[in-house]
């Protein structure tokens, strides 16, 4: 891989990453970057993205981890800093999205979404954040956090109660985090609407959401790690920010 990119050469580290993530990570080693990915229950579509970063010439590692355990959220930072020799940037991407309609909801659902979309950013971005003011303190190098939010948190929909609640609080987390963490860290947040529509979507579901949404299209993947990227390589003045990548659904449409 020959690259002119910043990213030569550092680690990033990537949580989850089935479709966004993987061509994200795809990218990174284009760039010469070296990549960690998580996984909980993806292993097979993760091991195959860092299998392919190797064959093509890049330095990748696959991780089994629940981020919602500290011990294992820290155990999987350490396990990047020590085998890929450092860690420059996080990009917390693993999400879970769920439909729970609110006369169906149990306290299960609560827990699920706050594990999955807060407690397992936050961990892993705690852990993340101490290994780069260590080196920082070090070297005096800039390192980025970018977490994954969603545009809905602003302006909820219906029948995803726990899952926006979660996703809120990591908009929060993100904010705190780029105070507390100025000027060794930047800490950064993309807020994407619908990329890929989930699998229980009728063609009626699909229709609507078009219907919302003011570009008349879904995201891509590429929608969303283009600003990624701008995010990680791009820029060192942004810091605090939430950036929504939705087409305009938060204006709504016309009429």
């Amino acid at each position: 891989m020959t690259t002119t990119s910043e990213l030569k050469g550092q680690t990033v580290l990537i949580t989850g990453g089935r479709r966004v993530g993987a061509e994200l990570a795809l990218e990174l080693a284009e760039r010469g970057a070296k990549v960690a990915m998580t996984y909980r229950s993806s292993r097979q579509t993760i091991e195959e993205t860092i299998a392919a970063i190797r064959e093509r010439g890049g330095q990748g590692l696959a991780l089994a981890a629940d981020l919602s355990d500290p011990a294992q959220a820290a155990r999987a930072v350490d396990e990047t800093v020590q085998t890929l020799g450092g860690l420059d940037a996080l990009v917390n991407m693993a999400s879970v999205f769920r439909r729970t309609p609110f006369l169906m909801l149990t306290s299960g659902d609560f827990d699920d979404m706050i594990a999955a979309n807060l407690a397992a950013p936050y961990h892993t971005a705690v852990a993340a954040a101490r290994a780069m003011l260590e080196h920082y303190r070090i070297d005096g190098r800039q390192r980025k956090i970018v977490n994954i939010g969603d545009w809905a948190t602003e302006r909820p929909y219906k029948d995803y109660l726990p899952y926006l609640v979660a996703k809120g609080g990591l908009a929060t987390m993100t904010l705190a985090l780029a105070r507390e963490l100025a000027p060794a860290v930047a800490v950064s947040m993309v807020q994407p609407a619908m990329i890929d529509p989930p699998p229980e979507f009728s063609e009626q579901d699909k229709l609507a959401v078009l219907k919302q949404t003011p570009l008349e299209r879904f995201g891509s993947a590429a929608d969303v790690n283009r600003l990624v990227l701008y995010l990680l390589e791009g820029t060192h003045f942004v810091t605090g920010a939430c950036f929504r990548v939705d087409g305009g659904r938060f204006l709504g449409a016309d009429g």
